[in-house]
């Protein structure tokens, strides 16, 4: 840490962590205000004070992370800090280039999540996370601050859409599927399946939905049958996962013909119940230039959105930054096989099944996975599987 080389500003190790824990917890918390409060339709109602507000809770938290990470962050190799400056010049050139702020939050938070106790921040995220869920929905229904103002086939319960909505619920799901998981209690059970049914029936945001339901059938089947994921041929099915659903976006995007899609009636019905995604990706993927930077819109009109983070990201960060986060994402995925770490990797098979039918990989609120990224950025290729990883769940 910086401070512990002047002795004079040395308050001891001990105190120094706290501080680090503290900032951490700050930083995420104003990012997730952010998401929850102020990134929904107040935007239209009150744009000054939304603007105002963003712009604060933006900056308080990159000063807060960033003196985390320059101040109160123990690196124990000289690239360390070398590749963590790497990062961020290079999330935030990109950010700026594809307007996607997230992008560069969601790296900060990343390396600022080295040496913190995550079951603590994730508490904190937990708190945080469902009091602006709750406080977004008292001012939609009962005031005119955050009006429905997107047409959609269903409500968007103050977010613009109602997958926005479904995003924040499926990171509530996650951090508290993930940080009660050893624990899990009956209540525990029954809060989450109600969650789920409540995604499903309400706003109807499937892809949410999906993934919430896929992590719970995977941790009842993990509780009867542990060594059913502890085992080689289940860890290369994972590491698989993502490649293979990455090919098949891109192929079905491909021989997708929308002016006569009964050619491939199989790929119709699947389109279908998919809500038509294949269509997207055919108009929209296909159709679109891509580059080595990206740069390209992947939000906002029908004729940009697209809901597929396998092809989201090449669009928008061009084909080194999809490079970059395929070689990251499959790094960590390797690293918690490597450590036998059995329940993180489900939490990550459900992110991966939510990825594939949204465009939230950056967003905190929908991610709060982006806290295992030390997994990557700081544990070494040669450290052996004794060692442990920073991780929330008992290794199984």
């Amino acid at each position: 840490m910086v401070l512990q080389r002047y002795s004079p500003l040395d308050p001891g190790q001990a105190r120094l962590r706290l501080w680090a824990q503290r900032l951490f917890c700050a930083g995420i918390a104003l990012l997730l205000i952010l998401s929850e409060v102020f990134s929904s339709n107040i935007q239209s109602t009150l744009p000054t004070l939304s603007h105002l507000a963003r712009l604060a809770l933006t900056g308080g938290a990159v000063l807060l992370l960033g003196a985390k990470v320059v101040l109160l962050t123990d690196y124990e190799r000289r690239w360390q800090p070398v590749l963590v400056a790497f990062v961020l010049l290079y999330t935030g050139f990109a950010a700026w280039y594809g307007d996607d702020v997230w992008f560069f939050l969601a790296a900060l938070v990343a390396v600022a999540a080295k040496d913190v106790d995550l079951q603590g921040a994730l508490r904190v995220y937990l708190a945080v996370a469902v009091a602006g869920l709750v406080l977004v929905q008292l001012l939609h229904f009962a005031t005119p601050l955050m009006p429905y103002n997107f047409y959609c086939r269903n409500w968007d319960f103050g977010y613009g859409h109602y997958n926005g909505f479904g995003a924040r619920l499926v990171g509530v799901f996650f951090v508290w599927s993930w940080l009660r998981h050893d624990h899990l209690r009956w209540f525990d059970w029954l809060g989450l399946a109600a969650l789920f049914v409540f995604t499903y029936k309400v706003p109807g945001s499937r892809g949410a939905a999906g993934a919430m339901a896929a992590l719970l059938l995977l941790f009842a089947v993990q509780r009867f049958l542990p060594r059913l994921f502890d085992n080689k041929v289940w860890y290369a099915l994972v590491i698989a996962l993502p490649i293979g659903l990455c090919v098949f976006s891109l192929y079905a995007g491909y021989v997708y013909n929308p002016e006569w899609p009964y050619e491939r009636m199989a790929l119709l019905l699947l389109s279908i119940f998919l809500s038509g995604r294949f269509e997207i990706w055919h108009n929209v993927f296909w159709s679109a230039d891509l580059s080595l930077l990206g740069g390209l819109p992947t939000d906002g009109d029908e004729h940009h959105a697209i809901d597929n983070t396998f092809l989201a990201i090449p669009m928008n960060k061009g084909y080194l930054g999809a490079l970059l986060v395929a070689v990251f994402f499959l790094l960590l995925l390797w690293k918690l096989v490597k450590h036998r770490h059995a329940t993180e990797v489900l939490c990550l098979v459900a992110l991966v099944l939510y990825l594939f039918m949204e465009n939230k990989p950056f967003l905190l609120s929908a991610n709060p996975f982006l806290l295992l990224a030390p997994c990557v950025f700081f544990s070494s290729h040669k450290a052996p599987p004794e060692q442990p990883l920073p991780v929330v769940c008992q290794r199984q």
